[in-house]
């Protein structure tokens, strides 16, 4: 992984794009048209990163029923349904409309959950045995990363929370500007800031474990 960015009036950067990049590439073998991973807070889902740069997906939300039910159980929990999907759905209730939802608990082993790794499908699928296993080793895979991320993050405003989800997708300060119709000071302070309660994130806590893709015994 490569070292953390040094964009103009910035300090060292933990390399958020390159964690999400592998984050997405050991999420590809498993079908998705969507994922969340975030860290758990009084009962909600505080989401760290998305599959797509959303604002409303990145908001802390309630645990729905099966979610809590994978985490009190310690293992992944899976929505397969045949029924399919409106088009006009509402995109914000997609993990109550959508037909094939993967809950994945984030834990060391034998510890209590830490956080939670969502992913599901638009449309009609299985997820087999295997995606399940894939999905309980990467949310052991997970743990160091959400741990060193959770405490920082829960510091941030919810524009720095934005702004942290930007550069995470590679955003530049002047990108971040545009996108929040911000004026370049007020993007580049918003940057400082998120570098600033970072600074105990390490490169190295954000590097994803060995995934074990052999078939696990509950």
């Amino acid at each position: 992984m490569v070292e953390g960015h040094n964009l103009p009036g910035m300090g060292q950067l933990p390399d958020l794009p390159e964690a999400r990049r592998r984050l997405g590439l050991a999420l590809s073998t498993i079908r998705h048209d969507r994922w969340v991973v975030g860290y758990l807070r009084g009962g909600c889902l505080q989401p760290i990163a998305a599959s797509e740069i959303s604002r409303r997906f990145m908001v802390s939300h309630p645990l729905l029923p099966l979610a809590r039910l994978a985490l009190f159980e310690r293992k992944p929990t899976v929505i397969n349904s045949v029924i399919e999907t409106d088009e006009a759905t509402n995109e914000y209730d997609w993990e109550l409309d959508w037909p094939a939802i993967l809950y994945a608990p984030v834990a060391e082993r034998g510890q209590r959950p830490i956080g939670l790794l969502i992913v599901g499908c638009r449309q009609d699928h299985w997820y087999s045995d295997d995606d399940v296993t894939l999905a309980h080793n990467l949310g052991a895979s997970l743990a160091p990363m959400v741990a060193a991320l959770r405490g920082p993050l829960s510091r941030l405003s919810v524009a720095e929370t934005a702004v942290a989800q930007l550069l995470s997708h590679g955003f530049s300060s002047q990108e971040i500007a545009r996108a929040m119709q911000a004026d370049d000071h007020r993007a580049q302070t918003l940057v400082d800031n998120v570098t600033r309660k970072l600074q105990s994130v390490s490169t190295r806590d954000l590097m994803l474990r060995s995934i074990q893709l052999s078939r696990m015994t509950w």
